[in-house]
């Protein structure tokens, strides 16, 4: 079963047919599908002008969001980015599809007894770029992927440092285009001061040559258009109020002006190529900010996130306005199914997230859910579920810390003077409650009067009713996707990977009839790709191939997330 996103299209062809002479009536022209370009910040909480937080300048992303529409309440499911790129690239909780861990494949930090693989999907899903490119668009995408089952080649056209539709082959300029950028500046690890990341590249051997663009080349203060004082710093109060705890704070500001700028110069370049008016701008982060009880954590402080959305007024479907604010609550596994209708492509029923533009215009969602398991060396299982009124949160391992003992996050001086305080009793009841040896089973949040979610209503008698619908609610959301909680990660990792040893997808076979050419991969679940011998464009094999005076050679790969790709394989006449 597939859900076709017609409706979109059908605005468009409404309002262009208004403009029609009724006199002489005309099939209404369709439009062309738009290019679309994601700028996805990493790390980051709504810290901008158009969510109420005016210290940094940012006058790109400002510009974005005075003519599109600001999602107030956008979440992502997961506190971390492995996870939540997985359902942003996918449109599937994570712990339903197997990608729930933080991270599956090997890191920087060695983690004694964690397995290293990659997740296997269930055969059906899919990148949705991949979906994009069966359907005509050139894709590409900045290096950084982090989507837990490893780089299936079917998704991009190009991966690069820079991502520009101006790398498309001539072949290739008239395929509408979709861009992922990533802006590694905001990184947890961009708040360290430089001594502290320098040390810590010189301990893991990290060659800084390898660094991200942004980063490398950062621009200097005094370019960023204004200084922030620590003293205009809001703290939360779960902070010590230290000029520490300030300058890391600072410095995440910062970053998101450089990172503005960088967005400011592609803008100028869809401007100077003349592609304004055909093109669709997300803007949104990975997860919440890179600060403690913030990433990793449930808390709004760890998945609520900025989402800005413009479309070109011809794009524009029928019921939208733009400028304009949008309160409703929205998932990032909402991202998928909404580009795909945006693109005219069909929607596969196995995506769990819902269009924004039809699906959740009809009817809002009642909630958003998030989910933490393994962190870096550290397992517990946690899950949650938000209303636009209160969250409710399950730790079904109540006996291990709140806190745990994250090494890397633990090298961010922030992180290690909260804990030093915290050992010298300098810590008051909200600064320490966060950092407790154990945690309650259950815990239950007032977000309009407690945004900060510091006071649990769990045991609140007149809450009661709110408590255990939220609870119900949320465990029958875990049956329905099929969350894999109750699994062992070794037994989910040798699954995917018997004995450790990565699954090798099996080659592409060809089988030639009424002069079309059928491929086929007996490994379940294989994405096939196909191309002429001399092209350097893998097509998606979708049907037969029409050969007919065809003598060129075709060559095909298949590979099946999570597993190696099969060998090249090659039909000649």
């Amino acid at each position: 079963m597939l859900r076709i996103g017609t409706c979109f299209f059908c605005s468009f062809l409404l309002c262009l047919s208004c403009g029609k002479d009724k006199h002489n009536p005309q099939e209404p022209e369709k439009l062309p599908p738009p290019n679309i370009i994601w700028f996805v910040a990493e790390d980051i909480s709504p810290r901008f002008a158009c969510f109420g937080d005016t210290l940094a300048l940012t006058p790109a992303i400002d510009a974005i969001a005075n003519k599109g529409i600001v999602y107030q309440n956008a979440f992502t499911v997961a506190g971390v980015c492995a996870p939540s790129r997985s359902s942003m690239i996918t449109g599937c909780y994570p712990s339903s599809i197997g990608t729930q861990h933080m991270r599956q494949a090997k890191g920087v930090l060695p983690m004694p007894g964690v397995p290293s693989y990659n997740a296997v999907p269930p055969p059906e899903i899919k990148a949705f770029p991949e979906l994009l490119r069966e359907n005509g668009y050139w894709t590409a995408t900045y290096r950084k992927l982090d989507y837990q089952f490893g780089n299936p080649f079917t998704i991009w056209d190009t991966i690069s440092d820079t991502p520009s539709w101006r790398m498309r082959s001539k072949e290739d300029k008239k395929r509408p285009f979709f861009i992922y950028h990533t802006y590694e500046i905001t990184h947890e690890i961009n708040i360290w001061p430089d001594s502290t990341k320098t040390n810590f590249f010189k301990e893991n051997h990290i060659d800084l040559a390898t660094l991200a663009p942004d980063v490398l080349q950062r621009p200097p203060l005094d370019s960023l258009g204004r200084k922030i004082k620590l003293s205009d710093i809001t703290l939360p109060p779960y902070y010590p109020d230290t000029d520490l705890a300030r300058d890391h704070i600072q410095r995440l500001y910062y970053n998101a002006m450089r990172m503005d700028q960088q967005i400011a110069k592609v803008l100028a370049d869809l401007k100077e190529d003349g592609l304004e008016d055909n093109t669709i701008l997300f803007f949104m982060s990975d997860h919440g900010d890179c600060l403690p009880r913030g990433k990793r954590w449930l808390y709004d402080s760890g998945i609520k996130s900025p989402l800005i959305i413009y479309m070109p007024p011809k794009y524009l479907p029928k019921g939208f306005k733009q400028p304009g604010n949008d309160s409703n609550l929205y998932s990032y596994i909402d991202l998928p199914p909404t580009v795909l209708e945006m693109a005219g492509v069909k929607i596969p029923d196995w995506m769990q997230g819902k269009s924004i533009l039809t699906e959740l215009h009809k009817k809002p969602r009642e909630y958003i859910y998030a989910a933490r398991d393994r962190m870096d060396n550290r397992y517990d299982v946690r899950r949650a579920i938000r209303s636009k009124n209160y969250k409710y949160i399950k730790n079904f391992e109540p006996e291990k810390p709140y806190q745990q003992q994250i090494t890397f996050l633990e090298r961010m001086p922030l992180m290690h003077q909260i804990l030093e305080m915290k050992k010298q009793g300098k810590l008051n009841a909200v600064q320490s409650a966060w950092l407790a040896d154990s945690k309650p089973e259950d815990e239950l949040y007032d977000i309009i009067k407690d945004p900060y979610e510091i006071h649990n209503l769990a045991k609140d008698t007149s809450l009661a009713t709110v408590k255990n619908k939220m609870e119900k609610d949320l465990m029958a959301w875990m049956d329905a996707i099929h969350d894999m909680y109750k699994i062992d990660e070794k037994d989910q990792a040798e699954k995917a990977w018997p004995e450790g040893i990565q699954p090798k997808t099996n080659p592409v076979t060809f089988k030639r009839e009424d002069k079309k050419l059928i491929l086929n991969c007996d490994t379940p679940g294989a994405s096939i790709a196909y191309r002429e011998k001399g092209a350097k464009r893998w097509e998606i094999y979708t049907h037969p191939i029409e050969t007919q005076n065809k003598n060129i050679p075709v060559e095909a790969k298949a590979v099946r997330y999570g597993y190696e790709a099969s060998e090249q394989t090659t039909f000649t006449k």
